[in-house]
């Protein structure tokens, strides 16, 4: 039992820390999902809960992500948001512009 209380202090600590400023620098924005060799632009819908966050993101063409990931796991700066062995991260600027295709010279 001691076990699953120390967990639920770290957890609530950490929603201490990141809460506010994930709700308010990242929900509703126009991002950059990234996840591998993969990349594209589109709005985060982000919601949080004693375990963590919980991310829709939407793309117009992309079908819908649904990422999340625990509030021990969760890293977030000014311009980005991720979750750590997760293997997904979210950024404002382009991770990889080089990985864009140059639509003018198809």
């Amino acid at each position: 039992m001691e076990r699953s209380e120390d967990l639920k202090g770290l957890l609530n600590e950490k929603r201490a820390n990141l809460e506010t400023h994930i709700l308010t620098t990242f929900d509703g924005k126009e991002m950059w999902y990234q996840e591998k060799r993969l990349q594209f632009k589109g709005i985060a819908n982000i919601t949080t809960d004693e375990w963590g966050v919980s991310i829709r993101f939407e793309c117009e063409n992309q079908k819908t992500r649904s990422l999340s990931g625990r509030w021990d796991v969760i890293i977030a700066y000014a311009d980005h948001i991720g979750a750590q062995y997760c293997g997904w991260s979210l950024d404002f600027e382009c991770p990889y512009p080089e990985w864009e295709l140059d639509e003018n010279k198809e």
